[in-house]
Formats: C-alpha cells, sequence, structure tokens
C-alpha cells in the first residue's frame, strides 16, 4: 500500500490545490469555439506541478488528473463500486482469475491498433514497478505469482492469480493501471516521468506541449470513443484542448471564478462560500478527506487498553470535530464515507459522547497526540486535544506539518499515543491496510501495530471473494469488529467543493472529481 493513499507530503501539496478548470472566454464569458461544433477549450488551474507523468508513478492529486487523461484504464469504477467500461467493454471475475475482452477498434495516440499483447505488456510494468499493484493483485499474489496473458485474435486480457484475491477489478479501476502504449514502455521510465512520449496514450489526450513548472496542454484525439461509463456522465461534448497552468492559491482561483476568467475550481477552503445561492455557479462536495482517531497499541502505550480507547471516543464529538470546518463534511460511521462499496452505516456500532465517563479513565493519563496541520492549521488535532483535556487527560500535541506527522506515524516504534489520522482513499480494502498484518519494522502498514482477529479473518474473508453478497456481510463484520474494539474512531470528512460555471458539467464517480467526464454543455 503506498503512502499515497493518505496524506503524505507529496499527496497534501498536490491535493490540497486540487483543480481548477477555466475556459477560453468567448463573447458571452463560456467556452470558447473550435468553429466546427466541437467543445472548445478549457483552461485548468493547478497550484503544485506534476511530480511524474507516469502512471504508475502518481504521487499527487495532479498527478492523477493528468495521467488519467493520457492512460485509460481498463475499466472504471463508479459510486458504490459499481464497475464499468473503460477500454474493456466485458469481464468476468473469480477469486483466482479474471478476463477482460477489449472494446474493437482501439488505437493508441500514434494512431496504431492497441492490442491485447501491448495491454499485457503494460500490466506486467505496472506489477513490477508500482506500489499500488501490492493491492490490485493481492500481498501472496506478488511478482509471477500473478500471470497475465492474451490474445490478439479475441482481444481478451486473462489475469491469473496464485492465491484467492477479489479485489483485481478495483485495482484494475484505478489510475496507475493506466494503459501506456508500446511507444512509451519502450521509451522507458524516465521519459515517461518527464513527460508525454509520442504515442504512447491510451486515453481521450495526448500532450501536445508541456513546460514544467509552467503550463501543459492536451489535445482531444479525434475518434476515441472508449470513455468509462459512468452512470452520472453529463451529456455535450469534450473539450478539443486542455490547457494547464500552475496557479497561486485558491483565493486566486475563487478571484478568477468571480471574475468569469474560469469556469470550474474545486475549493477546500472557505473561498467556496463566496459561490452559495450565486445562480451562475452549480457547487458539489465530496469526501476529500476522512478524518479519524487511530491509536498506537504497543504494550506500555495508554492505547493498548481497551478502556482508554473507549474513552478517548467517549471525550470527542463527531458534530463538535466537523464544525471546526465550518460544519460542511459528512460524519462518519466508519474509516471510509458512505459512497463507499460495502461501507457500514449501522451508527449503534457507534460510541456516544460521555464526557463524564470519559473522566472516570482519562483522568491524569498522558497522551501523546500527533496530528497534520496541513489542514486548517490542524484546527481539528486541536479540538480533540482539547476534548481529551476536559476529560482530564493530560495531552501533549504535536501539531507539525504533514511530513512530519506521516515520518512519526510511519516510524518503526513510533513515540505517538493518538492520531488524527487523514485517509484520502474512500475504499474499504485500501484503508484497512493500516489496521492489521505486520507492522513497519517487518515491511508492513500497520504502524499502530493493531491486533484485531476478528477483523483481519474478516478483511481476508472480504478481499478474498469476488461475490459481491459475500464480500459486503464480510466488511460489515469486519467494520463491527474494529469500531467494538475502538481500534477506529470515525470522525468526519474535510470536503472539497466543486464550484462550476454554467456550461461545464462532469461528473464525480466515488467522490472524485473525473475529467474525462468533462463536457461543455453550452
Amino acid at each position: 500500500m503506498p503512502r499515497s493513499r493518505f496524506l503524505s507530503g507529496a499527496v497534501m501539496a498536490a491535493a490540497t490545490s486540487l483543480l481548477a478548470s477555466a475556459c477560453t472566454t468567448g463573447p458571452a464569458g463560456g467556452p470558447s469555439s473550435g468553429g466546427d461544433g466541437s467543445g472548445g477549450t478549457v483552461k485548468i488551474g493547478v497550484t503544485s506541478d506534476v511530480t511524474s507523468f507516469d502512471p504508475a508513478k502518481g504521487a499527487g492529486a495532479s498527478d492523477y488528473v493528468i495521467t488519467s487523461l493520457l492512460y485509460q484504464p481498463l475499466i472504471g469504477q463508479d459510486d458504490g463500486g459499481t464497475f464499468v467500461p473503460g477500454l474493456a467493454d466485458a469481464w468476468t471475475s473469480t477469486p483466482t482469475k479474471t478476463s477482460l475482452t477489449l472494446k474493437k477498434g482501439l488505437t493508441c495516440s500514434d494512431g496504431s491498433a492497441l492490442t491485447a499483447s501491448q495491454v499485457v505488456a503494460s500490466l506486467k510494468r505496472y506489477r513490477a514497478t508500482s506500489a499500488g499493484a501490492l493491492l490490485t493483485f493481492g500481498a501472496a499474489n506478488v511478482g509471477e505469482k500473478t500471470t497475465i496473458t492474451g490474445d490478439d485474435a479475441t482481444g481478451t486480457v486473462t489475469i491469473t492469480t496464485a492465491a484467492p484475491w477479489g479485489e483485481v477489478l478495483a485495482g484494475l479501476s484505478g489510475t496507475g493501471a493506466g494503459i501506456i502504449c508500446r511507444t512509451g514502455l519502450e521509451a522507458g521510465a524516465a521519459a515517461l516521468a518527464q513527460g508525454a512520449v509520442k504515442g504512447a496514450a491510451s486515453g481521450p489526450y495526448e500532450m501536445a506541449t508541456a513546460q514544467r513548472g509552467a503550463s501543459y496542454e492536451l489535445r482531444l484525439r479525434k475518434g476515441f470513443e472508449a470513455y468509462p461509463r459512468f452512470a452520472s456522465m453529463p451529456e455535450g461534448k469534450p473539450a478539443d484542448r486542455l490547457r494547464i497552468q500552475i496557479s497561486k492559491n485558491e483565493s486566486t482561483l475563487a478571484n478568477q471564478l468571480q471574475t468569469g476568467a474560469l469556469d470550474l475550481a474545486p475549493l477546500t477552503g472557505t473561498d467556496s462560500t463566496r459561490f452559495t445561492g450565486n445562480d451562475t455557479f452549480t457547487v458539489m462536495s465530496a469526501p476529500f478527506i476522512r478524518n479519524f482517531i487511530a491509536f498506537n497499541q504497543r504494550p506500555g502505550r495508554p492505547g493498548a487498553d481497551p478502556k482508554v480507547r473507549k474513552a478517548v471516543a467517549q471525550a470527542v464529538s463527531v458534530d463538535a470535530f466537523n464544525n471546526v470546518f465550518g460544519g460542511t463534511g459528512q460524519t462518519l460511521t466508519s474509516y471510509v464515507d458512505e459512497k463507499a462499496a460495502c461501507v457500514s452505516t449501522d451508527d449503534s456500532l457507534l460510541t456516544r459522547t460521555d464526557t463524564a465517563a470519559a473522566k472516570q479513565v482519562l483522568k491524569g493519563v498522558s497522551i501523546k497526540l500527533e496530528g497534520s496541520n496541513a489542514v486548517a492549521g490542524g484546527a481539528g488535532n486541536s479540538y480533540v486535544a482539547e476534548a481529551l483535556r476536559a476529560a482530564g487527560a493530560e495531552v501533549k500535541l504535536t501539531n507539525a506539518d504533514n511530513a512530519t506527522w506521516a515520518t512519526h506515524v510511519t516510524a518503526n516504534q513510533g513515540d505517538w499515543d493518538a492520531t488524527v489520522f487523514p485517509l484520502i482513499s474512500g475504499a474499504l480494502a485500501r484503508g484497512g491496510t493500516y489496521f492489521l498484518g505486520p507492522e513497519p519494522a517487518n515491511g508492513g502498514l500497520n504502524y499502530g501495530a493493531v491486533k484485531n482477529a476478528a477483523y483481519a479473518k474478516n478483511y481476508v474473508a472480504a478481499t478474498s471473494t469476488t461475490d459481491r453478497h459475500a464480500k459486503c456481510a464480510a466488511w460489515q463484520k469486519a467494520q463491527e469488529a474494529l469500531l467494538k474494539a475502538h481500534d477506529v474512531i470515525p470522525l468526519a470528512t474535510v470536503d472539497v467543493r466543486y464550484v462550476a460555471r454554467k456550461g461545464v458539467s462532469f461528473a464525480t464517480p466515488g467522490g472524485a472529481l473525473t475529467l474525462s467526464t468533462l463536457r461543455i454543455t453550452g
């Protein structure tokens, strides 16, 4: 599991900026037309540069957004975990074998045919070079234990794993598994990381010009029809060109929205309130960070005591935490939000705020609380610290920059007791890797040394099947075990608001802005 699934330094720098999209304005201030009924030109502003154009090496929001336009995955994943066609239009999947049939007539950005053999070569590279491949194919299926074959005559790609693993389709839908055409594979990692390689793109756009640190221009591929078929796909035409330029900050983006220089901007801060009730814009919210409290459960730490973990849950108020960020987030009932497939929504599993009960356990208990100040200066961490102090605990708050937080929490035998964990991933399997398996000293991601046998058993059951009913049943039991043991204390999301001017529409499958769905509607 790569660190990019939580707010690592690279991710946070890119993700807090997110995106802003703008159209070259015509007389009416809307998208410019190419003069042939096409979709015109759309400008996109970001506040951080791309770290790598290699889809297998993406480390931040800017990386994911651009590479998803250049390199199309075989399938997409919609709300609730539903899979939809991408480069493949049909598939079957069992715990040990997944077969996908490619759409007819697929091409690379140089016009050459995209064959099953090329897809196989791209997936083998992904398996060998991407940290995300561990969750795509399963830890028990690393390397040659996963067999990937293709048949050019039938256009089929087959993936066989030695051990049962039911998350292959979910992994193939991720940006990191985007298909790289032959010229990109031959060019090598260094060339892919620096910018688009001619003919390498399998997605709807190809790179036209690139000025690192300044701007990028992407050009729509004529005749591309392999867009993911998300349920909420808007009507309209895709933009002929996307111009991505580095901006300063969200306030600048909001100013440009108000002056008509921009048509779309995802905003994480208070600037989004400028557009509330404005008929010129629509505002859509989606989870950006899922916050929960996690514990260092190593011997001698207060978090090793289940009574202390429960008391911490009794000391904090989810609503009060949410109000720190303006009350615009979603209160959580698990470590992921309500859009996740198989998420538990049983609030009877949650511990209610009871300060009096918390005081009976926490009075005089010393707690080292770690938190990142990357969002709102760490105001959420400060609230948790004050709530614990109000319950009698002696709290030492480390409200550090994100890189320091990540280093402290992920270190072997880290010197911390509790942390407000900011999770980016909205999937149970991805987020759940932090609560089971080996500790960092042994190459694992179990930073708090959690030992919850019931959770681990049901995590394995959920990720080893492709049967939807069985998968969700196991996930319900897994989450129940985690919540009852207070290994996780759900808090609330920090949301991103997508502010769009009339004439630009897009979809947010699974809560994530997907620019391949952007359409100019007027």
